[in-house]
């Protein structure tokens, strides 16, 4: 393959303008140094920054894919091109030479018929069924299987590649990413209470929980319980009593009342006390509420799971294991650098 040749200082300059088109976040050049720590390019970037690079085109695209990977624009890192040939060695694996063959050709002419009649039709997208359809009548069952997986993989790269103008979300804005570890009162434009690039960011970079502003951990467990479908009351986040979230469940009987549920958040690294568990407790009692949830990035110690098992109290924990789980389901598959 060949290289790409960058000026000083044009590189990360790069970098951060094609990532952030796709993903739509902007972080600092340390930031992004941070972010690939543990792979070979943090030094390669820093070094841009003082004279002219060369870099194979392979390595090139290693990089890019490991940044989008590394702010939560996909879960796992891609490989380009190269997934594609990791499919179709594996369907010649499992099936067959000749089915991986006669695949791909129906894949590349089908692929061009629709095209073909996109452009005399001026159509803005193409219907895979008729792909789907000659799969199923050459190969059977397991053609279909195969041809969802081709088109999945070409609709990948073709999304995420670096020479794409595609991309998974029109993003209405660029968020900065250290606006996760600071308190931001901007409205959010892709999320009801924090930014979706955000949660594909800590999905992630889960290790940094503990360390995000506590206003953010706050922000997001409200869009956690947002997204369940209940009505949610983020408190101000001062003066709330140790009250910062207040939900109601709807009823399973229509004729029954909402339930409420009193939210306590604690971003910390130290085990939530039984002082606090206390203190919930005597506010779920106030109002009224039937239930309180400790939702912290940590868990509860010994003796505050004691208190609540010995005196019967309508308390669940949801610890850092269970956060963890949230953020598995609140990103969005293929979403998620600029300056």
């Amino acid at each position: 393959m060949g290289a790409l040749n960058f000026g000083t200082g044009q590189l990360a300059d790069h970098l951060h303008e094609l990532v952030g088109y796709k993903a739509g976040v902007a972080v600092s050049l340390p930031e992004l140094c941070d972010l690939l720590s543990g792979s070979a390019y943090p030094d390669l970037v820093l070094g841009s920054e003082e004279h002219m690079v060369r870099i194979r085109s392979e390595e090139y695209e290693d990089l890019y894919f490991t940044i989008l990977h590394k702010v939560g624009h996909t879960p796992d890192k891609h490989n380009g091109i190269f997934d594609l040939f990791d499919l179709t060695l594996r369907l010649a694996q499992e099936h067959g030479d000749s089915f991986a063959e006669t695949l791909q050709n129906l894949y590349s002419e089908g692929t061009r018929r629709l095209i073909e009649e996109a452009h005399r039709e001026r159509k803005k997208s193409l219907d895979p069924t008729s792909l789907v359809m000659s799969a199923y009548e050459a190969l059977g069952k397991p053609g279909v299987n195969a041809m969802i997986q081709m088109i999945e993989t070409h609709e990948r790269i073709r999304r995420l590649s670096p020479h794409s103008g595609a991309r998974w979300v029109e993003w209405n804005n660029v968020i900065p990413l250290n606006g996760l570890f600071s308190r931001s009162s901007d409205k959010t434009v892709h999320g009801e209470f924090i930014d979706q690039r955000l949660i594909d960011f800590l999905s992630t970079n889960s290790e940094l929980l503990s360390k995000m502003h506590w206003r953010k951990f706050e922000e997001l467990v409200a869009e956690h319980f947002h997204r369940l479908g209940y009505k949610v009351e983020l408190g101000p986040g001062q003066n709330d009593d140790g009250v910062d979230i207040r939900v109601w469940v709807p009823p399973r009987d229509e004729s029954a009342v909402a339930q409420l549920h009193l939210i306590q958040c604690k971003r910390q690294k130290e085990k939530v006390d039984k002082v606090t568990v206390k203190g919930l407790y005597a506010d779920v009692r106030y109002e009224g509420a039937d239930l309180g949830v400790l939702v912290t990035t940590s868990s509860l110690s010994p003796g505050a799971k004691n208190t609540i098992d010995v005196r019967g109290y309508p308390i669940e924990e949801v610890n850092g294991a269970k956060v963890f789980d949230w953020l598995s389901a609140l990103r969005t598959p293929g979403t998620g650098i600029i300056r």
